[in-house]
């Protein structure tokens, strides 16, 4: 999967995949802390200024 995004022109740190139980909440929780630190420290994603463009009809 992560080969694909640069294929898209998306950070392939901009994905990631866990495989956690129903148990492990506050790993969880880490783990989303830890991703979300990562995506901010990436700035805003490319698709997101694509998407503020106006369409050419």
């Amino acid at each position: 999967m992560k080969s694909l995004l640069p294929k898209v022109g998306l950070n392939p740190e901009r994905l990631e995949m866990f495989n956690l139980s129903a148990a492990m909440g506050p790993r969880w929780a880490e783990i989303c802390i830890e991703f979300t630190d990562r995506i901010r420290n990436l700035g805003p994603s490319p698709i997101w200024y694509a998407l503020q463009k106006p369409r050419k009809e």
